[in-house]
């Protein structure tokens, strides 16, 4: 596993110069034409959207730590950009202490003793190390961020005068100039980074950490599945006579843009096939999959599918329902109403909408592992 000295590669003042080059090259690397008609707000916003940093949080509040072989391994929950972990602040600190990333946690080993107080001391330092060195990288990063959008609108608005200056004096000789295409209108989408998951830490009885889904991405994710397949009742024709494997396939093609994991269909996950699985540095973190309606029996039939390709790490799911029957009211009711009798059924939470429920569940032989389970239904009337 790759470690590196946390907070002490090449110093942040250097990566801002590279950062700098980087976006001036950018602009560069345009057409005179693109330059020239680009939306300039929505250019200049795409660029700071590309080449601003999301900065660090650490939760030392859900710190954890497990003993393997001797050696005790810490462990740090943190979100943001990983990559400002290598970067040396100013001022900077002088430490040796390795780290390494493991479950979106700063990681460091310590050697066992039977003096806790001294491991206890050892672990206190390197925190309070981390703690004054990010204090110190954390206001460059605001200064860098906050100066990008001036920064690039500089660097595109002196170019830009650049080429017009250009056009000018060419256009001065008096000779028309040859063109290789007509003059186009160049939009530019909005600049979205792919989201990264947040995994968080989880401790189990054995205090061994599980790698589970954040709550804000499986909302996410199962928002990003309601809205797509919403598409389905608003268009027919985009469902008409589909089997569940191609309106599965439009799930994926809707999910995976957003993800730096990955989104697959039919992935082998313990007992069976699953329908959508999102993976994380190969583990499991949401499965789901999708039915057509046929009737209670048929929806806890569903239900127990679901639960047995679910592993530990598997927490949070959805069961993805396209209703065919010409009335929906029945199958709401049915659903609301007899969830509960399934074996595994733990309580009913908060619906996010009449279509969009939400319960809480446990693994098959053990009532002490909970699991969320989201059941979206979608009216597509042959």
């Amino acid at each position: 596993m790759h470690s590196f000295k946390i907070f002490y590669g090449i110093s942040f003042f250097e990566q801002v110069r590279t950062k700098h080059n980087q976006i001036y090259n950018e602009i560069r690397k345009q057409t005179d034409e693109y330059i020239l008609q680009v939306n300039e707000d929505e250019y200049i916003n795409y660029l700071v959207e590309k080449y601003k940093y999301t900065p660090l949080t650490f939760y030392f509040d859900k710190e954890s730590i497990e003993e393997n072989n001797n050696t005790i391994t810490y462990y740090l929950p943190f979100d943001g950009d990983k990559e400002l972990l290598e970067f040396k602040p100013n001022p900077c600190r002088m430490w040796t202490r390795r780290i390494f990333l493991k479950n979106n946690c700063v990681c460091f080993n310590i050697d066992y003793t039977t003096d806790s107080q001294q491991m206890s001391n050892e672990i206190e330092k390197v925190k309070n190390n981390i703690q004054n060195q990010y204090h110190n990288l954390e206001k460059e990063v605001k200064d860098y961020n906050s100066s990008l959008h001036p920064k690039i609108t500089s660097y595109f608005k002196s170019y830009k005068e650049r080429i017009i200056e250009k056009n000018n004096t060419i256009a001065s000789i008096g000779i028309p100039l040859r063109r290789k295409n007509d003059a186009q209108t160049y939009a530019v989408s909005t600049p979205k980074k792919r989201k990264i998951l947040h995994i968080e830490p989880k401790m189990t009885k054995n205090t061994i950490l599980e790698p589970t889904l954040s709550q804000e991405d499986y909302n996410f994710i199962l928002k990003l599945i309601y809205e797509g397949c919403k598409v389905f009742e608003r268009l027919p024709s985009t469902s008409s006579n589909k089997d569940e494997e191609t309106l599965r396939d439009h799930i994926i093609f809707i999910l995976t843009p957003h993800f730096e994991g990955s989104v697959t269909g039919e992935t082998f996950n313990k007992t069976g096939k699953t329908d959508i699985l999102l993976r994380y540095e190969n583990n499991n973190v949401f499965v789901a999959e999708c039915k057509f309606w046929r009737g209670i029996k048929s929806y806890y039939a569903a239900i127990d599918q679901l639960l047995s390709y679910l592993t530990w790490r598997d927490s949070k799911t959805a069961l993805i329902l396209f209703v065919d029957n010409k009335e929906i009211t029945p199958v709401l009711e049915q659903i609301n109403n007899k969830t509960e009798n399934h074996k595994n059924f733990i309580r009913k939470d908060k619906p996010t909408s009449e279509s969009w429920l939400n319960f809480t569940f446990h693994l098959n032989d053990d009532k002490s592992r909970e699991l969320k389970l989201a059941v979206l239904i979608f009216h597509i009337p042959k």
